[in-house]
């Protein structure tokens, strides 16, 4: 979580504080390497590819009533 951003967030939707939920894609917003090569020989390849579930936001708000199934 980005430490500039409060660990709690109100949400109208919600009725109480919401709480950060850590992406299960990324990395730091980043979910995948692509050099544009068929063959990557990078040496040391890093993810730089925007994680498509977060956005790049490496979470989201989440209401802490709806269970998770």
């Amino acid at each position: 979580m980005n430490s500039e951003i409060d660990e709690h967030e109100p949400l109208h939707d919600c009725g109480t504080l919401m709480m950060w939920v850590d992406c299960y894609n990324c990395e730091e917003g980043y979910s995948y390497h692509d050099c544009g090569e068929d063959t990557c020989c990078c040496l040391d390849p890093e993810n730089n590819v925007r994680c498509d579930i977060c956005r790049g936001a490496t979470g989201w708000w989440g209401c802490p009533k709806v269970s998770s199934r």
